[in-house]
């Protein structure tokens, strides 16, 4: 991923560099695109989003006459999908407002003449400007929570087609990121955030649910029970004795949870597919105790680890 900002001009030519700058035709100011936000677990957001951007060319020469540039974004570190980070990010497609065609290149290539965007400036401008729409395409994607940074080099000529000079590039001349929230979404049994678990007659000592998750980083569970880590007799009155308590466990993914709401555990992300995990909840000894209905009430809390 590319960090660092270059102000110098560098012109490069079929693996010769120019040397002198005042050959240039023109300049490009870098620009600082806004940072873009994308919630992966929002159903309703969109699978694409376009941002548009808007680049400046200046006149470097004397000549006043009109001018014309021809350029294309250069992806530094991609070599078959240009994308907003170096490994991993959301896909990106450039486009010029004067075509629909995609403006991005890769550095192994060669100069596609046929894959730029143009910026015409008039006889004596000393600018002109052009919008350029980047177009992140994959926003549903499974990525890991983070911010996704590139920068993009913009590489230009002068001239038509037919004249056009040797290519110049400011590198960094682009700077991007997108930043992917920590976001989780849970249900109990598939589709609710409400679940019960029925001892019945406690022939069974042990009884699961199972939770599902998605999110897109890591999470925390933790576990607050009503009573206090017991199931206590519904028609007890006052302070329940022990025979009128009925003492549990419970283990999330195979762990320990403590039912005072203290520590908690520290789950991996699950991602947007999703993951199943068991909720096991285990009675102790119930021989002592009243018969009657038991109950309590088991509250977990699912918390994005940023």
């Amino acid at each position: 991923m590319k960090s660092v900002l270059l102000t110098s001009f560098t012109a490069l030519a079929l693996g010769a560099v120019a040397t002198s700058a005042a050959a240039q035709c023109a300049t490009v100011e870098p620009v600082i695109a806004p940072q873009i936000r994308v919630d992966p677990l929002d159903a309703a957001g969109p699978a694409e989003m376009v941002q548009p951007l808007v680049l400046i060319f200046r006149r470097a020469g004397t000549d006043v006459g009109p001018m014309t540039v021809r350029y294309q974004i250069v992806d530094e570190d991609s070599s078959v999908v240009s994308r907003i980070g170096q490994s991993r990010g959301p896909r990106v497609v450039w486009q010029g407002e004067d075509s629909s065609r995609d403006i991005g290149a890769f550095r192994s290539e060669a100069y596609p003449l046929l894959r730029t965007g143009r910026v015409v400036l008039g006889e004596d401008d000393q600018a002109a400007q052009t919008r350029v729409m980047m177009r992140l395409t994959d926003l549903r994607d499974d990525l890991p929570a983070g911010v996704y940074r590139e920068q993009f080099t913009v590489r230009y000529w002068c001239g038509s087609e037919d004249t056009a000079s040797l290519p110049y590039e400011l590198p960094g001349a682009i700077a991007t990121s997108v930043a992917i929230p920590n976001v989780l979404s849970a249900s109990i049994a598939g589709a609710s955030t409400r679940g019960e678990i029925d001892f019945l007659d406690f022939a069974l000592r042990s009884r699961q649910l199972q939770v599902s998750v998605r999110s897109t980083g890591p999470y925390r569970v933790t576990a607050r029970s009503e009573n206090g880590g017991v199931l206590v007799r519904e028609d007890v009155r006052g302070t329940p004795n022990a025979s009128d308590r009925i003492a549990y466990t419970v283990r999330f993914d195979g762990q320990p949870l403590d039912g005072e709401g203290a520590g908690g555990q520290l789950m991996s992300r699950a991602g947007l597919l999703g993951r199943q995990t068991v909720l096991d909840v285990a009675v102790g000894d119930v021989g002592g105790n009243r018969a009657g209905a038991y109950k309590d009430t088991l509250f977990l809390t699912l918390s994005p680890v940023n």
